[in-house]
């Protein structure tokens, strides 16, 4: 069974490969991937500021509510990404169909097809991981010390985010990873100045 499995395995890695390089998956994936993750920590760190200015928060509320958010985005996330990248994979298989002068079917085809799922799982995933990191500090903590260290972790994972950006467009790793934190901050003061509680 193990010896089966790790062939499958083999093989799945393989065809990943041989799609990522039909459909340029892999840089796409990427992309998604800062992207939601950015938008899921940044979500749920307003959350956070905004329970916390309204009072009366427990711990529960937090983590409930916090799911529950990241959810609802994650599902936004990716459905907005299958639907874009049916748009986008058929401009892309079209091209190659002008190109070769023929509707092209087999593997082409199906590595389209494979890069518009994985496409939208990793646009739907992103933001579920980058809105749960900042919740963890309310699994261990009391609702005080848990709100500092969810913004503390939640402007460290935008830096790392930001790194990642960086590197990805070949750009300053350093000034990438404070532009992502300066996001988060003006995101955090328009959530304080218009809190309705100010």
């Amino acid at each position: 069974m193990g010896i089966g499995f790790l062939k499958r395995f083999k093989s799945f890695l393989s065809k990943f490969e041989l799609y990522s390089q039909i459909t340029d998956l892999s840089s796409v994936s990427r992309r998604y991937f800062v992207i939601g993750y950015f938008d899921g920590v940044l979500t749920i760190m307003g959350f956070v500021l905004g329970a916390h200015l309204s009072g009366d928060v427990t711990n529960a509320l937090i983590v409930g509510a916090g799911f529950s958010t990241s959810l609802a985005l994650s599902i936004s996330s990716g459905f907005g990404a299958y639907e874009a990248e049916i748009v986008e994979q058929s401009i892309r298989k079209r091209e190659i169909d002008r190109a070769m002068l023929k509707e092209v079917g087999g593997v082409i085809e199906s590595a389209h097809r494979f890069a518009i799922y994985v496409s939208a799982l990793v646009h739907a995933v992103a933001p579920l991981i980058g809105g749960l990191v900042p919740i963890v500090p309310y699994l261990l903590l009391p609702s005080r010390l848990a709100y500092v260290c969810s913004i503390a972790i939640g402007f460290a994972s935008l830096f790392v985010v930001g790194l990642a950006f960086g590197r990805m467009a070949r750009l300053n790793l350093i000034s990438s990873g404070i532009k992502f934190v300066l996001a988060g901050l003006l995101t955090l003061i328009a959530v304080t100045i218009l809190h309705p509680a100010q």
